[in-house]
């Protein structure tokens, strides 16, 4: 398997996790640690071998590592939000207890 079938392969199941409504945050960062390191293996070949930044699958590569990341980062956002709901409906939520 090559190197970047691996990483093709790390995102896919990253970004079907990311899609999940129950987020399986130890599966994910197994993952992000997991294509880490495949970028890594990556770049080392680039500078062994610089024609590699010249190929198209490194060219999908960055494309797809833009993807994950704006994809990762929208999830990040709606998680915030989600959050702020929760905190702003159990500060409410504590109020009316007040009354009661």
């Amino acid at each position: 398997m090559t190197i970047f079938k691996q990483l093709r392969d790390t995102d896919h199941q990253l970004l079907s996790h990311l899609e999940n409504l129950e987020l399986n945050t130890e599966e994910i960062h197994i993952l992000v640690d997991t294509r880490e390191q495949i970028i890594k293996t990556l770049i080392a070949a680039c500078e062994r071998n610089p024609r590699l930044k010249q190929s198209e699958e490194w060219r999908l590569a960055v494309q797809q590592t833009q993807h994950v990341t704006t994809k990762m980062h929208s999830k990040t956002e709606q998680l915030g939000l989600s959050l702020r709901k929760y905190r702003h409906g159990k500060k409410s939520l504590q109020q009316y207890q007040k009354f009661i």
